[in-house]
């Protein structure tokens, strides 16, 4: 799998705001031009297109104002207002960032809150025991900490008590509210297939594959050798999705990746709504830039836009538990490996 597609998944939800603690209040003249011009060029080059042109091109003009002519140093948070505006003006719902310079050792992405549940439980059914996992959000992109979520994803099944007597699994992603989607995409892997027909699709229309079943093995193998998967039993069969209304950005691409299994069934509510993939680029002053390349699409159907809805809708604010013994039903039912308690 090309790594720099690990990249192209980091997501956040609503950082826009964010400010570095102690950052300087300006820069050099030639600093903010360079800035500028880069994100310009990223944007041109790399994202997705405007709403509409004329509105992207006031914005741009209103960017580059803050350089041009200029003699003096420059407002470091005008700056960057002015390439939120460009940003905002992107075809992405809103999903394009930019987060000011971090101090070292900072992280640009705050962590999400910690889980709400646990991530591995057992689920009684009329059927059966059903694995229910609730992979946890994570922002980090470090390859330590996203080895180090892996291996902490093997821990946490292998240490759950009766956890082999499940006969299907329900995957919960109402906890997935937006980060780095690749730490659980590679732990799931043994429930993606070859045949997969979840894709990347960029704003000219170029379809690439979202799933790499061989790339996300070996990467889980250098982050856990040859342990036994906990997923590998759920390689097969019926395989039912949770969705939150907070499920997005990561886990949209997660959910979009696993709708791309023919026998998946998703539940729950609609998605959040930011349903399209992020890269990440420094500029030249240290600022990460969070820009919106690719939508998702299902083989060779449109791509998604806003919130994606469930085969199999809750009703309007159904707490998650009451969907989960829906979804965990179903999965057990259509399950040949389960069988009436």
């Amino acid at each position: 799998m090309n790594r720099n597609l690990l990249r192209a998944a980091v997501c956040a939800l609503s950082f826009a705001a964010a400010t570095a603690a102690g950052a300087a209040e300006t820069m050099p003249l030639a600093l903010a031009r360079a800035v500028a011009d880069q994100a310009i060029s990223l944007v041109e080059s790399k994202g997705l297109y405007p709403r509409r042109q004329e509105e992207y091109a006031q914005a741009k003009q209103d960017l580059l104002a803050a350089v041009d002519g200029k003699t003096a140093d420059v407002d470091r948070n005008d700056l960057y207002a002015r390439i939120r505006k460009v940003l905002g003006t992107l075809d992405t719902g809103g999903h394009s960032f930019l987060f000011p310079p971090q101090a070292p050792g900072q992280s640009a992405l705050p962590q999400p809150a910690g889980p709400r549940v646990a991530p591995f439980q057992l689920v009684a059914t009329s059927r059966g025991t059903v694995l229910r996992w609730v992979p946890p959000a994570t922002t980090d992109m470090a390859p330590a900490a996203m080895s180090a979520y892996v291996r902490r994803v093997y821990d946490d099944a292998a240490a759950l008590p009766g956890v082999g007597r499940a006969c299907a699994l329900v995957v919960d992603l109402s906890e997935q509210t937006g980060g780095n989607a690749w730490p659980p995409f590679i732990a799931m892997y043994p429930l993606f297939g070859n045949a997969n027909k979840a894709r990347w699709v960029d704003r000219d229309g170029k379809a690439i594959p979202v799933v790499d079943r061989t790339g996300l093995a070996g990467m889980a193998a250098r982050d856990v050798g040859d342990r036994a998967n906990p997923f590998s039993s759920f390689a097969a069969g019926p395989l039912a999705v949770l969705v939150g209304a907070k499920t997005a950005s990561a886990g949209e691409m997660l959910l979009v990746a696993l709708m791309g299994e023919e026998r998946v069934r998703t539940f729950g509510q609609a998605s959040y709504g930011m349903s399209t993939a992020n890269k990440v680029y420094w500029l030249p002053d240290g600022a990460m830039l969070l820009l919106t390349e690719m939508r998702y699409a299902l083989a060779d159907g449109p791509v998604f836009r806003g919130g994606i809805a469930p085969m199999q809708p809750a009703p309007k604010g159904e707490p998650v538990e009451a969907s989960l013994r829906t979804a965990a039903e179903w999965a057990a039912a259509n399950s040949p490996r389960c069988v009436p308690e």
